[in-house]
């Protein structure tokens, strides 16, 4: 496995890592670890669910009907006008 070193991590970051490590028994390189997969796994888990409610989303909406290009282009301005709103309110 390949030795990796602290580079130009802020000093503040550091101090607080360091602390989190010494309070659950772990070593530094531990805590950064763990600190990192644990926030991917947040994120996983967003997507997840994300992704879970677009799903019941289209199964609550009805019997799939096919898309003529009109019908395809409509959709897509739709759901860009959806997204455009969404930045907006951000």
């Amino acid at each position: 496995m390949a030795e990796y070193t602290l580079k130009n991590i802020p000093e503040e970051i550091y101090h607080r890592a360091q602390s989190a490590a010494e309070n659950s028994l772990r070593s530094l390189n531990q805590e950064i670890i763990f600190r990192l997969r644990r926030s991917f796994d947040a994120e996983d888990a967003r997507t997840s669910a994300l992704h879970a409610r677009w799903v019941m989303e289209a199964l609550a909406s009805g019997a799939a009907k096919p898309l003529k290009l009109a019908g395809l282009d409509a959709a897509f301005a739709r759901g860009t006008k959806r997204a455009a709103a969404r930045k907006a309110g951000k």
